[in-house]
C-alpha cells in the first residue's frame, strides 16, 4: 500500500477556522493601529477603512488560493459536497498503488493548491480532477468540458509542475519535470486524451498510467528524500 499523507476534506474545517481567525485579528489590529497613530481618527475613518479593506482583499485572495474548498464550502455548499466526493474517489483509487509510491492530498505548494501529488520511481505526477460531467473538447486551443472553459485548471496544473521542477533543481541538483494529469472521476471514457502536454485519463486507468511510465525513472533514495521534503515543509 502506498504511503499516504492527508485525505481530501480532512483539514478543511481547521484550516478555514485558522484563516478566519487570522483575518479577524488582522482587521482589529489594523483598525486599532491606524486609529491610534491618526491625529483625528474620526475624520480619517473613511481612509482607514479603505486601506484596511484593500489589505483584507489581498489576504482573502491568498486564503482562497490555498484553501479553495474551504471557501467553496462557505458559498457553494452543494457544489462543495459534490467536489469533495469526487476528490475522495480519486484519493481512494490512488491508495491502491504499491508502497513505492508517496501520495500527498490537499496540500499548498508555494501558494498553489495541489489536489493530489504522487512521487514514485516512475516519476512525479500532479493530478487534478475535472469536476464537470460534460464531454471534453478542444476549441480555439483551449480545453472545454461542454461549455465550461478549463483554462484555470490546466494552467494551475502546469504551473505547479514547473514550480516543483524548480524546487528539485535547486534543492536536489536534479532536473525532473512532473507529469500533469487530469482525471474526470465519473467519466467512462474521454474524447480528449492529451492537451498541451497534460495527460487525461479515466479513473479506472489512472493507476495503470502511473505504474507503466518508464521514461523518467527516479532513484528510490531521491523519491524518499523529496517525499520527506514535501511532508516536512508543506503538510
Amino acid at each position: 500500500m502506498a504511503y499516504i499523507e492527508g485525505y481530501p476534506g480532512a483539514k478543511i474545517k481547521s484550516t478555514t477556522a485558522k484563516h478566519w481567525g487570522f483575518i479577524a485579528i488582522v482587521t482589529v489590529m489594523l483598525i486599532g493601529i491606524m486609529a491610534y497613530i491618526s491625529k483625528d481618527w474620526r475624520a480619517e475613518l473613511p481612509s482607514i477603512l479603505f486601506t484596511v479593506s484593500i489589505i483584507l482583499v489581498i489576504i482573502i485572495f491568498v486564503s482562497f488560493k490555498v484553501n479553495p474548498m474551504g471557501w467553496r464550502k462557505l458559498v457553494k455548499r452543494s457544489s462543495f459536497d459534490r467536489m469533495l466526493r469526487l476528490d475522495r474517489i480519486v484519493a481512494d483509487r490512488l491508495a491502491q498503488l504499491d508502497d513505492s509510491h508517496f501520495i500527498f492530498h490537499d496540500i499548498t505548494f508555494e501558494l498553489f493548491h495541489i489536489e493530489n501529488l504522487v512521487i514514485s520511481p516512475r516519476g512525479i505526477f500532479v493530478i487534478g480532477k475535472i469536476g464537470e460531467e460534460e464531454q471534453l473538447q478542444i476549441k480555439d486551443r483551449s480545453l472545454y468540458a461542454g461549455g465550461e472553459l478549463l483554462d484555470k485548471l490546466t494552467g494551475n496544473v502546469w504551473r505547479v509542475c514547473h514550480l516543483i521542477n524548480i524546487v528539485i533543481d535547486k534543492g536536489f541538483q536534479t532536473k525532473i519535470m512532473p507529469k500533469p494529469v487530469l482525471v474526470p472521476p465519473e467519466a467512462a471514457s474521454v474524447a480528449v486524451k492529451n492537451f498541451e502536454g497534460i495527460t487525461i485519463v479515466t479513473l479506472d486507468r489512472l493507476n495503470e498510467f502511473i505504474e507503466t511510465q518508464k521514461e523518467d525513472e527516479i532513484a528510490q533514495d531521491l523519491v524518499e528524500s523529496f517525499a520527506f521534503y514535501i511532508k516536512k515543509r508543506y503538510t
